[in-house]
């Protein structure tokens, strides 16, 4: 990466040091994506309740409401 600014850094630790940081780095990379993938699974399944419920008020409202205008009796 031309404008990475750890790698010069990462490079200046010695080995040891280096694959702990590296490992820290991986660890918040698995983290935030999992985090991720929980904000979409969530908003996945909030889209699904409100079309559901959405779809159902409709058709109760549509059993529940007369046509205008109805069959003179």
């Amino acid at each position: 990466m031309k404008n990475d600014p750890l790698t010069p850094r990462l490079m200046a630790l010695s080995d040891h040091d280096r694959y702990l940081a590296q490992a820290q780095m991986a660890r918040a990379e698995a983290v935030a994506g999992f985090a991720a993938a929980a904000v979409r699974a969530v908003g996945g399944a909030y889209r699904a309740l409100r079309t559901g419920m959405t779809n159902w008020l409709a058709a109760r409202t549509r059993e529940r409401t007369r046509s205008w205008p109805h069959a003179q009796a």
